[in-house]
């Protein structure tokens, strides 16, 4: 959807004559988000949407995922940055090497049973030893 896209590359200030490869790796990664989210899918998969980018950015990211998807597709999101995308989650998976779930469910359920946040869970989950 042409139009949304336009909509969306003004809302992050982002020139519409700059070319792909002079923009830095943030706006870069904005474009690949407003690629996606300008198309009208049933599912969107997102593959680590927030990395490398700033704090602000970041929030910016994840309303104009929130706000450009319908309510009859699915976001599927990786990323390792769980506190910042846990408001957004109805449910979780937590994958360990070689994709074996580690942890999955409801992201409110898991809150309240646990009586921690996911981003709690998932640093217990993936818990590394270190000795300094």
């Amino acid at each position: 959807d042409e139009r949304r896209a336009m909509a969306m590359l003004s809302d992050m200030l982002i020139n519409t004559n700059a070319k792909l490869k002079e923009l830095s790796k943030g706006t870069k990664e904005k474009v690949q988000l407003i690629m996606v989210m300008s198309r009208r899918a049933k599912l969107y998969l997102l593959d680590e949407p927030i990395a490398g980018v700033d704090p602000a950015a970041r929030d910016y990211i994840l309303s104009t995922i929130i706000k450009n998807f319908a309510p009859s597709s699915s976001i599927i999101i990786t990323t390792h940055l769980i506190h910042d995308v846990e408001s957004v989650l109805d449910d979780f998976i937590f994958l360990g090497y070689g994709g074996k779930i580690l942890m999955s469910g409801n992201a409110e359920e898991a809150r309240q049973t646990n009586g921690k946040s996911l981003d709690e869970l998932f640093r217990e989950v993936f818990r590394c030893s270190v000795s300094f």
